[in-house]
């Protein structure tokens, strides 16, 4: 049974949601608790292994599992990368905007470079997810899907 294009939106957005927060997460500085915040690295990892238990569920092979492991952190670390961007682009913008004088010709121009950036990082993450799906027979996917469901209370 083909997955429905619903089931495939939530199976590819609820990571996206994941990576979302992280990024989110990150860019606030860890919190600010008091506690040691998790590497990019580290958060990449934790996410992945919590993939590799669902995986796991669904039925997937040693090498299933590994192929997955191995599109999903190269994507993984490509958004590190545009969040990393994104981090040098709003110090720039910081420094438009409190300037003697407001270039909105530059400060547009940064704003149009950042939403091209996080398209194409956001295009990469989904077409990984995309690529990692097609990793899984649909039996496994149905059972991926389930498992998403039951951690996500959905």
């Amino acid at each position: 049974m083909p997955l429905s294009r619903a089931k495939l939106a939530m199976f590819i957005a609820i990571p996206l949601v994941v990576v979302g927060g992280a990024l989110a997460y990150a860019h606030q500085g860890g919190g600010g608790h008091g506690h040691h915040a998790p590497s990019d690295a580290q958060h990449i990892d934790m996410h992945l292994d919590h993939l590799a238990a669902m995986l796991d569920k669904a039925g997937a092979s040693a090498a299933q599992k590994s192929q997955i492991d191995g599109i999903l952190r190269a994507a993984f670390n490509n958004m590190k990368a545009a969040k990393d961007g994104h981090h040098a682009a709003f110090g720039q913008f910081h420094e438009l905007l409190f300037a003697p004088t407001i270039d909105r010709a530059k400060v547009e121009a940064l704003r149009a470079d950042q939403v091209k950036a996080l398209d194409a990082a956001s295009k990469s993450v989904v077409t990984a997810f995309e690529d990692a799906a097609e990793v899984l027979s649909p039996e496994q996917r149905a059972a991926l899907a389930q498992e998403v469901r039951r951690h996500h209370g959905g």
